[in-house]
């Protein structure tokens, strides 16, 4: 199934250098020009070595007598000789896996094959997102039989672009028609609920709906810091903050055994879990309730180490929320015109 989705987002070139691939008129884009005639080599286990140079045929490969650019060629360590997999062709278009995170290109114009099972020798290219790999990085080789093989690259130029910041703090779950939820009514506003610990102390959590509206200076590290959710002590002491609103979240949407619609956030930016600890990890979950009309924590608590969950009732959470605000609308409307004609 992902690759039949994968290969609908087969590449436009329109007008774009050859070595820019791009899915449509999406942002997804793959720029292989500042690499064309890199070399990358990568020593397998069986003893040989694999090259590849993006957009260009850099290795000269003499076999069998043929001399051929390869873009690229496989060589025994210690043997003088090469195989060549595979020369660059401008009109070769990869696909994007939303699966695998990858692009994956396919080329069939490498030598001839040796045990006739097919034409020639064919190469698989992917470059897999690694948002940790600042150049390109030559990961593996994997060879299906003496015909086909399979080379990965990793690097965080394949990664597809962040998404913008969601300034209308509006949510979708789904491709077309899904589910929606719309936080802009009670964005930047701020919610509490007080607990008291077993010892008898009183604190608060508070959550800010996505901005970060909340100033805390934390009693825990000392730093201060505009937060989206915190947690204070008795006398409104920040304690330490739980997350940063940073625009880009995007939340699941469910439903519970009792059919009950709700929506999970996950963020992983609070403070310091601990000297050299982890961060913070915030779990916002958002259940529906037809008879709040903006939100109330029903609760929030440590679920385990440096993880806390709020948990909040809201109409807005509601699959129909939109359709039954607009339907209410509608009847009031009605009942106007009916008491005043």
């Amino acid at each position: 199934m992902l690759f039949l989705i994968a290969s609908l987002f087969t590449l436009g070139r329109s007008q774009s250098p050859e070595c820019v691939y791009r899915v449509g008129y999406s942002p997804l884009e793959l720029n292989l020009e500042s690499l064309r005639g890199n070399r990358y080599v990568y020593h397998s286990a069986d003893n040989s070595e694999w090259m590849y140079s993006p957009c260009m045929n850099a290795y000269p490969c003499s076999h069998d007598g043929v001399t051929v650019q390869a873009m690229v060629d496989h060589s025994p360590v210690g043997v003088n000789e090469c195989f060549p997999w595979a020369q660059f062709n401008a009109t070769t278009q990869p696909f994007w896996d939303f699966g695998l995170a990858t692009w994956i290109f396919n080329y069939s114009n490498g030598e001839p094959c040796p045990n006739n099972s097919q034409l020639n020798r064919t190469t698989q290219i992917l470059w897999t997102c690694e948002p940790e790999d600042a150049t390109p990085r030559f990961v593996d080789s994997y060879s299906y039989n003496e015909c086909n093989v399979l080379i990965e690259m990793k690097w965080a130029g394949a990664c597809p672009p962040s998404p913008p910041p969601n300034d209308e703090c509006v949510f979708k779950s789904g491709l077309l028609g899904g589910p929606s939820m719309n936080l802009s009514t009670v964005k930047g506003d701020i919610f509490s609920l007080q607990e008291t610990s077993q010892n008898g102390n009183i604190f608060s959590y508070e959550f800010s709906p996505c901005a970060n509206s909340i100033y805390c200076d934390s009693a825990k590290s000392g730093h201060s810091k505009s937060v989206m959710a915190d947690i204070r002590d008795s006398g409104k002491q920040c304690a330490k903050w739980l997350a940063v609103w940073s625009g880009d979240a995007q939340p699941f949407y469910d439903r519970t055994i009792f059919g009950q619609d709700y929506w999970d956030f996950f963020w992983m930016d609070g403070e310091e879990c601990g000297e050299g600890g982890p961060l913070e990890v915030l779990n916002a979950r958002y259940y529906c309730n037809p008879q709040i009309p903006t939100l109330n924590i029903t609760r929030a608590y440590e679920n385990g180490p440096c993880q806390f969950r709020i948990e909040i009732d809201s109409n807005l959470a509601c699959k129909n929320a939109s359709d039954s605000n607009e339907k209410a609308s509608n009847q009031i409307k009605r009942l106007n015109q009916q008491i005043f004609t």
